[in-house]
């Protein structure tokens, strides 16, 4: 092989490196991820979060991840489904997304719903905090703050620290 040869090859794989890393990501757009991650992990807090942990930063994974071990059979941090900060009612339609602010590696996206629990609907509100080391990067979620206002991570880490050393 030539020299031309092999720097025409080293090019190609180049150009397929950065066109697959950029094919990686769902979107640059941070409400369509945030719908996106809803639509595909509105489980996520039941789940193993090992399924989620490309798509989410690692303090998130890690709260997951310590309140998932903690819930096998038994109620730890969470006692209500974080996307409507209750344990009774449904997620009605239509839910819709919409980018609140993005810096370009920080975002948050507010996601409304009706919550359904009796027989006149009610508007709530969740917030989804996104963010990626550049812009560039894929967006990764970080928190969301339920309807009253209560970051998850925050309250997981919070349970652990009063409550954890008694497991």
């Amino acid at each position: 092989m030539n020299l031309a040869s092999v720097r025409g090859l080293a090019f190609l794989v180049v150009l397929w490196t950065i066109r697959g890393a950029a094919a990686a990501c769902p979107s640059d757009d941070p409400a369509a991820v945030a719908k996106l991650f809803y639509a595909d992990h509105a489980e996520f807090s039941s789940e193993d979060p090992a399924k989620i942990k490309e798509i989410i930063t690692q303090r998130f994974f890690d709260a997951l991840d310590r309140e998932h071990k903690c819930a096998q059979g038994q109620i730890c941090a969470l006692e209500a489904d974080p996307w409507m900060d209750a344990q009774d009612g449904k997620i009605g339609k239509p839910v819709e997304f919409a980018t609140v602010n993005n810096s370009g590696i920080e975002a948050t996206v507010s996601m409304t719903y009706p919550f359904i629990l009796e027989k006149t609907p009610r508007q709530q509100r969740v917030t989804l905090l996104l963010q990626r080391d550049t812009p560039k990067s894929c967006w990764l979620l970080n928190d969301l703050v339920g309807p009253h206002g209560d970051s998850l991570v925050r309250t997981i880490e919070k349970w652990f620290r009063e409550y954890g050393d008694a497991l």
